[in-house]
């Protein structure tokens, strides 16, 4: 079974599917937050930067520090579940923008009038509205009424943005908590790549948990009916309980004595149980060994020598133990509460307009893409939102690389590539270091501009010109988390350059095949680089690889033509 198939049926019995209204009910639009700001007249906001966390805030003062106060308790429930050694790490950064609901207009209506929808657009808004057929005539429905999600998590590759309209009177810290989407992220997004049995195991059970105001507390687990009675047996027959664990880990279900879907249901309750097993008991003994487990399992071929080492247990004495435990996951709840830290000082004040343009303009950014899929004629209202935002404090005079980099990546989503490049350019002449994905969107203008149109297509990459295209590549390799097109355009990049790579350079791409193996491009492209320079005993086992993974025949093929020059031409190894 592979991590595709893993991953694809955990979230087909995760996901929660939309309620649809009866026809005759207007349509609801749901759009994401659209917060016009009068110049004349703008908001209080206030900013601070605490725990990992940027924060922007309309909410009065005390409001304000109760909701990150809030945030942080959240954070340090979950972390009982998931360490963050475990979660998914961004150079980018996370943050967070609270909204005071006294400033939001009181009329969906009034904000959507606010956008100045020519009639046109207005009615290719309300155009999803299907005719109502009776069976005796076709009329129009009811005109939809539009609505704005009061909270929004929005992510790009490299940070993520909350946006929550918040009412002060109505805010309760116990009634707040944390959702299955964010955790499914940042477990899914995590590189090294989490295995697939920790990522449905904890799912599971963050499922069935609630966050009170110190703890998080996991229900007990469900567990195949007929299997599970099996567990109660005495002597041996209660082993047939559980997978062997040997073939739970490699997701091998050949020896569940039933059928697919039923195997499939017992191997995730196996991985729920497992994780349960983890951080369970007094202390939770075994919780940094589970997470020292995990991390190396990530990264290493998972063996019995490996578990004994991390749990000191043989997988044989391991599964005697999951199995008298069962019975207590089964009925018991969880309760997970750590040690009470003290939330980090720090210093709530006034934004700076530099601040306020970044942080609100990149949420605005993200919304792009958001409405850009859901939907498409508004696309433009939202992009002129937030070039107003950024260029507001831009037309000022202001020049903060990071705001810089901010406007360069909303041009990016945009699709205004010139104007991208010519803020990304004058970020990088900032002299700070570029977030990741800005890093590798410069680059990418850097590289298209060299081979584009007017370029000497067929010319190869001289030194000067290779170093500058390869220079906010690799300082986006030295962040967080690796992005896999910064390392398929440093494939591209060596292709086009004149200069022959060494081993050492041709190394940073193996690194990127073993963060993602999936890619067949990278792989290929790595393995024909190797193959081309001399380096065959590493084009041989990035060609195993491509050939084990290969996602279709014409990849499959690709990777057969590879291996076919290696046996026809035996270049001389250079390794």
């Amino acid at each position: 079974m592979n991590r595709s198939r893993i991953l694809h049926n955990l979230a087909a019995a995760l996901t929660m599917g939309a309620v649809v209204a009866g026809a005759a009910e207007p349509k609801i639009i749901a759009l994401p937050p659209f917060l016009v700001e009068e110049p004349a007249q703008p908001l209080p906001w206030r900013h601070a930067e605490v725990a990992g966390w940027e924060v922007l805030s309309t909410c009065p003062e005390r409001l304000t520090r109760a909701l990150i106060a809030n945030h942080h308790r959240l954070q340090e429930l979950l972390a009982e579940l998931l360490p963050p050694s475990l979660q998914l790490k961004m150079s980018g950064g996370h943050t967070l923008i609270f909204v005071d609901s006294a400033h939001q207009p009181p009329s969906s209506r009034e904000v959507v009038a606010r956008m100045a929808l020519t009639a046109a657009e207005q009615d290719k808004l309300d155009a999803a509205i299907e005719p109502i057929d009776d069976g005796r005539l076709r009329r129009r429905p009811p005109p939809p009424r539009y609505a704005f999600l009061p909270n929004l998590r929005l992510w790009d590759r490299d940070g993520s943005v909350l946006f929550a309209v918040v009412e002060e009177s109505k805010f309760d810290p116990n009634r707040v908590a944390l959702t299955a989407d964010y955790v499914g992220y940042i477990l899914q997004q995590r590189l090294p790549a989490l295995p697939p049995w920790f990522i449905s195991g904890v799912l599971t059970l963050f499922s069935r948990s609630e966050f009170t105001e110190r703890e998080l507390t996991l229900g007990p687990l469900d567990w195949p009916l007929e299997i599970g009675s099996a567990a109660l047996l005495p002597g041996p027959e209660s082993n047939r309980a559980l997978l062997p664990l040997a073939e739970f880990f490699a997701g091998d279900l050949s020896s569940a004595d039933t059928g697919t879907d039923r195997a499939m249901s017992l191997w995730q309750a196996q991985a729920a149980l497992f994780v349960h097993w983890g951080v369970a008991g007094r202390g939770a003994p075994r919780r940094e060994a589970l997470g020292k487990f995990v991390e190396r399992a990530a990264v290493e071929p998972l063996t019995e020598a490996l578990f004994q080492e991390c749990f000191g247990l043989d997988f044989a004495t391991a599964q005697a133990q999951l199995t008298a435990h069962l019975p207590e996951a089964q009925s018991e709840r969880l309760e997970l509460r750590p040690e009470r830290t003290r939330l980090p000082d720090y210093t709530l004040r006034p934004a700076t307009d530099v601040e306020i343009a970044r942080l609100k303009g990149d949420w605005e950014r993200l919304e792009i893409s958001y409405v850009k899929a859901q939907f498409p004629v508004l696309t433009s209202k939202y992009a002129e939102q937030a070039r107003r935002t950024l260029m507001r404090a831009y037309d000022r005079g202001h020049r903060d690389p990071r705001l810089l980099a901010v406007i360069g990546l909303c041009e990016v989503d945009a699709g205004d590539d010139a104007a991208a490049r010519r803020f990304l350019e004058e970020a990088a002449a900032g002299g700070e270091i570029l977030r990741p994905r800005a890093a590798f969107e410069l680059a990418r203008l850097r590289f298209a501009a060299l081979r584009g149109p007017g370029s000497d297509t067929g010319a190869r990459l001289g030194t000067a010109q290779l170093d500058e295209v390869l220079a906010p590549l690799l300082a986006a390799r030295a962040q967080q988390p690796p992005l896999a097109e910064v390392y398929e355009l440093i494939a591209d990049v060596w292709t086009a350059s004149s200069q022959q790579p060494t081993s050492t350079q041709l190394a940073v791409l193996e690194e990127g095949v073993r963060l993602f193996p999936h890619h067949s491009e990278l792989v290929s492209r790595t393995a024909e680089l190797s193959l081309r320079h001399g380096f065959t005993d590493t084009a041989r086992w990035l060609i195993n690889l491509g050939l084990t993974l290969a996602p279709d025949e014409a990849q499959r093929t690709r990777f057969e033509a590879l291996q076919a020059r290696i046996k026809e031409s035996n270049p001389p190894n250079r390794e």
